[in-house]
């Protein structure tokens, strides 16, 4: 056999045997922990729902499992955090799409990828969305919302931050409607000056509202489905007051780091049979959220596509996307 290709062939066995070990050694560092990092306050609903799934997935994992709080700038303090950690901490970022692909825009920094800076390992439930009025105000139905925005001057609305999935629908529903009105960033819940009716409405999910509906301190004008929801009773849909183009259907996602991408399968496992526990069902159940316990490759596809609508928002909403 000539040198040349016994040489050749000698390099390629020796590269290929480096990456193998190099992927062996990725795939065998044991995560000493579990972190789940929410962008958002204590007691809102990704904060709520990371304390449903962390200990069920911790014991999976057998590992000690922690929540961490990291609210503001929309999302980049908590998506930093995650992307800055060891892998060895399990770090994980439980939040909206908005808290990774577009939170670094408010600084003038690079979009983050989901694809790339991050692993989307599981989607974590399906969410529908609620406009609420302050029972302080006025407004009976959108329609009244409407013109008194228009009678009485610019409305307040308050959202988690600059770019986040409620400021972009809510912008995008103003504009469909003529509702008048400003947007107002909040670090912590907006939901005291909501009810204190300093915020005069707001666009949020629906189990974010819920209790403040039926304790009648907000007022549900409109959900954003297709259908009445069955548990707001004689609420309309958005599709029926006329504007089907105003329907959106969100929900969060668990986001590993790359560096975590050998472990994403595991994630994945671990984060379905937590979902699936009866227990956690019960809770979701009381909570009128819908769990969505799937693989990874649909919550791929569920990223892409959500991606896909959010880029067309803020190019409705600021001209531009990413």
């Amino acid at each position: 056999m000539h040198p040349l290709v016994d040489r050749r062939r000698f390099l390629a066995a020796a590269v290929a045997a480096f990456g193998t070990h190099s992927l062996f050694a990725q795939t065998a560092r044991e995560l000493k922990s579990l972190q789940i990092v929410v962008p958002t306050p204590p007691g809102t609903q990704p904060d709520v729902i990371a304390r449903w799934l962390i200990d069920p997935m911790a014991r999976r994992a057998g590992v000690p499992g922690s929540v961490q709080n990291r609210p503001g700038a929309a999302g980049a303090i908590a998506a930093d955090a995650v992307l800055a950690a060891s892998p060895e901490t399990g770090s994980l970022l439980l939040g909206g799409l908005d808290h990774v692909a577009y939170s670094h825009l408010n600084s003038n920094r690079r979009a983050l990828d989901p694809f790339v800076d991050f692993v989307p390992v599981g989607a974590v439930n399906r969410d529908t969305w609620l406009l609420a009025a302050s029972s302080e105000v006025p407004a009976r139905d959108v329609a009244s919302l409407v013109e008194w925005s228009r009678r009485e001057g610019p409305l307040s609305y308050g959202s988690a931050g600059e770019g986040s999935t409620a400021h972009l629908l809510t912008a995008r529903l103003c504009q469909a409607l003529g509702i008048q009105a400003q947007h107002v960033p909040y670090k912590e819940s907006y939901l005291p000056d909501l009810i204190a009716g300093r915020l005069q409405f707001v666009l949020a999910p629906t189990p974010a509202l819920l209790g403040a509906v039926k304790g009648e301190r907000v007022r549900a004008l409109a959900s954003l489905t297709d259908d009445r929801l069955a548990v707001l009773g004689g609420v309309p849909s958005i599709r029926e007051l006329g504007w089907p183009d105003q329907v959106f259907y969100g929900g969060l996602f668990l986001f590993a780091p790359a560096t975590l991408s050998a472990h994403a399968t595991k994630l994945n496992a671990w984060l379905t049979h937590a979902m699936r526990d009866p227990e956690i069902e019960a809770r979701y159940r009381d909570a009128g959220i819908e769990p969505t316990p799937v693989a990874l490759e649909a919550t791929r596809t569920m990223v892409a596509e959500r991606l896909r609508t959010v880029d067309a928002m803020r190019v409705a909403v600021f001209g531009r996307t990413r």
